[in-house]
């Protein structure tokens, strides 16, 4: 995962420094953030690991940990691309961020309701 961290953070900026924005078209956005989501997403997901495992004392299983951290990621970096994306269009409002953390905290929500772990599937 680190690898590949670093491999979509170097395609962003050789994006950024290849690419005109005013003269590019929508092929070169979609792969700016395209590669941003993935860098974000890899970042995040590092750094949340990381710092679930100096915070869980007992050394719970890496497993769930990489899990949690991962979706958790992915959320957050999906609600990033959007605001950047509606802040470049121009429509970025506060009440749009709000709207994205909310929507944000009801998808974990519903993913935390409604997610069955492979441990509960095998007690039934």
């Amino acid at each position: 995962m680190i690898v590949a961290t670093a491999l979509a953070w170097l395609g962003f900026f050789i994006i950024i420094n290849s690419f005109d924005p005013y003269e590019a078209n929508a092929v070169v956005f979609m792969l700016f953030y395209g590669v941003l989501f993935l860098a974000s997403l890899g970042t995040l997901s590092l750094l949340g690991f990381w710092l679930r495992t100096l915070w869980n004392r007992r050394r719970g299983r890496p497993r769930l940990m990489v899990t949690e951290s991962f979706r958790q990621s992915i959320i957050f970096a999906g609600v990033l691309i959007i605001a950047l994306w509606l802040q470049a269009s121009r429509i970025l409002t506060w009440w749009n961020i709000i709207i994205l953390v909310i929507l944000g905290a009801v998808v974990e929500f519903f993913i935390l309701v409604f997610y069955q772990s492979p441990e509960k599937k095998l007690e039934k």
